[in-house]
């Protein structure tokens, strides 16, 4: 044998060793997919602003009754980014929907982007069944905001400020926490 294949034994007798020490196997495992998750995240938003003062973005309503703001002042809150044909929107924006009603989520307010027409935006409204207002977004909403992919939001604090922001399904704890963060 030569000795890089000495060497290779070597160190696949060692891994294996170390993988029966499942509590550090696992510990291992969980490590590497968290460093893949925040490898991935950081890549997402890599182009995403943070830290400086929300676009001023004042959109008609999906009901066209008026206009309204996506970002309201005082209390931190939560602009979330989606497209109706989606399908991580369709599966995450209950998320948002849920955290409002139930207030741990001061405000919340979603913007419709990369849609046909209104009919596409309020079919998608009556299939998650959400109560946030939806706001009817334009290609300079998309510009202002960034917006590269969906579903996209952003958690803005009580001054204003885009204090953090995802691409990507979220969870509620995920967004929870994150506008919990923005409060502090």
């Amino acid at each position: 044998m030569t000795a890089v294949s000495e060497r290779g034994k070597t160190i696949l007798e060692a891994w294996r060793r170390f993988r029966q020490r499942k509590f550090l196997a696992l510990l291992l495992d969980v490590m590497l997919i968290a460093a893949v998750f925040l490898a991935i995240h950081g890549w997402q938003t890599r182009n995403l602003p943070i830290d400086e003062a929300a676009p001023e973005t004042v959109l008609s309503l999906l009901d066209g009754s008026r206009f309204a703001s996506a970002v309201q002042g005082g209390e931190a809150g939560i602009v979330y980014f989606f497209a109706p044909w989606c399908v991580y929107c369709k599966t995450s924006i209950d998320n948002l929907d849920d955290l409002v009603a139930e207030g741990r989520v001061s405000w919340g307010a979603a913007v419709a982007l990369s849609y046909g027409d209104a009919g596409e935006v309020a079919a998608f409204v009556e299939e998650t069944g959400i109560d946030l207002p939806v706001l009817m977004g334009h290609k300079g909403t998309s510009d202002d905001w960034s917006i590269r992919g969906f579903p996209t939001y952003y958690v803005i604090d009580a001054k204003g400020r885009i204090h953090s922001r995802s691409v990507g399904y979220s969870t509620k704890l995920g967004m929870r926490w994150r506008a919990w963060r923005a409060r502090s």
